[in-house]
This record gives structure tokens, sequence and C-alpha cells, in this order.
């Protein structure tokens, strides 16, 4: 389909994008790898008068240690570039093995982190990740900087906490505790280049054989990604024994609003969730990670 005409605004800041962004009003769209908004514009879906580059501001691509012993990672740094950061891999691999997850690779080359985040796609990969490591968002507009809590970020199905004419410039990523025993499950019925039906984030800590840290999140379940707050409670301060964990799968399974669409129903994803919750777990508390 060809793509209707429309001004393609450049930004050599981030305050130039928020202008360009607020000088466009609705009709304005930001744009950055474009794997999720140019396939919008050639089916009619989306038709933005002005996009606003911010694939060439300085430092937004960048992956960076943080003084708290965590990563900073600019919005626009690709799911490639996360998933192969040596950086990522030593200090938070949960992260980088959901990027390597993203699609395919012509997706992973292009696409941006941000811009998978501000999509606000229920079966994203890297969002299960983020809500289990409680990612920070840091978001710029009209009012100045401001950062959100990722469990406060997605708001909706395709909603997000992202206001009018905002950039999201960097996340915050806390490291991983040592010791800590991860996984990123993605379930799908068909390839796995396909959208996750189950997309489940797992971080445990443990002290011998009970949990001391349990960190839990699911895409592709709901209208957005979520934390399974009810499921970490069960887990958390308790042996991991075979009821304790079928309970936590229970809660996980109680607590989503699942979603009917072509790849399942919304009783079928809560079956799944329970059963791969169940999974991930029992293989965590034996000691075989990702």
């Amino acid at each position: 389909m060809i793509l209707r005409p429309f001004e393609y605004v450049e930004s050599q800041t981030v305050d130039d994008a928020v202008a360009a962004l607020r000088g466009g009003g609705d009709d304005a769209r930001v744009i950055a790898g474009g794997t999720a908004l140019v396939p919008l514009m050639k089916h009619a879906v989306l038709r933005p008068a002005r996009l606003v580059s911010i694939a060439r501001v300085p430092g937004l691509a960048d992956i960076a240690p943080a003084t708290s012993g965590g990563l900073r990672i600019g919005g626009v740094a690709t799911h490639w570039a996360v998933s192969h950061a040596t950086l990522v891999r030593e200090r938070s691999p949960l992260l980088a093995y959901a990027c390597a997850r993203v699609a395919s690779p012509t997706v992973r080359s292009m696409g941006t982190l941000g811009g998978n985040l501000c999509y606000g796609e229920s079966a994203s990969d890297p969002a299960p990740a983020l809500l289990a490591l409680r990612a920070t968002v840091r978001l710029h507009g009209p009012g100045g900087a401001r950062t959100v809590p990722i469990t406060e970020f997605f708001t909706g199905f395709y909603e997000t906490a992202l206001q009018e004419a905002e950039v999201l410039t960097s996340l915050d990523v806390p490291a991983m505790p040592a010791g800590a025993r991860w996984r990123y499950l993605k379930w799908t019925p068909r390839a796995q280049e396909d959208k996750a039906l189950v997309g489940l984030a797992a971080m445990l800590v443990l002290d011998g054989h009970r949990c001391r840290v349990a960190r839990l999140a699911v895409g592709g379940v709901g209208a957005s990604p979520v934390v399974l707050a009810r499921a970490e409670q069960a887990l958390e301060g308790q042996e991991l024994d075979e009821a304790t964990i079928a309970r936590a799968a229970d809660a996980a399974a109680g607590e989503v609003e699942p979603m009917d669409d072509l790849q399942g129903s919304a009783e079928y994803r809560r079956d799944m969730l329970r059963v791969w919750v169940r999974r991930v777990v029992a293989g965590l508390a034996e000691g075989r990670a990702s």
C-alpha cells in the first residue's frame, strides 16, 4: 500500500522533538525504528500528517552503567543492541534474553526498546522482563522531564502513561541481585516469531529452598503486560514445595483478566498461564534457569 503524504521532521535534540510534536498536535507521531508505526500507516490505521524522528538525537541509543549498579538504556536502543550488549548480559540477563526473542532478526535490528513500550502492545517481549525487574521509564515533554515506574506505565489496551508531546528518553533498569534465578518464557501456538500467547518473566532469589524475593510479570494474556502481584506474594517467604508453587500458579491465573482473540480464548490463556507459572517456578526452584 502507498503511504499518504506526510511531513518528516528530523530532530536534533529532545526539546526539538517535543516542540515538533506539540506543533503537530494529534496529527504528529514519534518515529524511531518504525517497525510498528509504518505498518499501521500502510494499512491506514494511523494517518499522521507529521512524523517526528528521534533516531539521531545524541545519547538516546546509549546503553550505560548507572551509579546504582544497574543500567540506563536509551529509548532508541534497538532490541539487537540491548540483547547483544555485554553490560546488559552481565547486569540484566533477563532483559537481554527477552529482547532477543522479539519477532524476527530484521525487526530486532530496527525496532527500538522505547518504541516497543510506547506502542503498548500486550504481547511485548521486553515489557514483562522490565516489569519483573521493576524498571523506571524516563519521559520528556512540554512540562519537562518526569519518571514513571514501569508498573504504572501500561494503562490499558494499547494505552500507556505517555502524555501529549512526550518522548520516552531512557529506562533505568536495576541490576539483578547476585544469585538470582530467572527465566523468560515465550509461548506461542505456532512459530517463535509470532506474538506471545503467554510471555512470562520470572526472577527468584532463594535462601536454600525458601523464596526470599519473587518477581513475576506476564504479557500476551490480558489487555496489557502486568505484574503478577498475588503470585509473588504467594511465593515470598515460603518453601518452594509443590503445594506452594501450585498456590502461586492458581493466584496468577486468578488475578489476570485474559482476552479472547484468534490465537486463543480467555479461558485457554488463563489455563496456560497457570501451567507455565507452575513449570517455570518449579524449574527455577530446582536450579534450572533460562
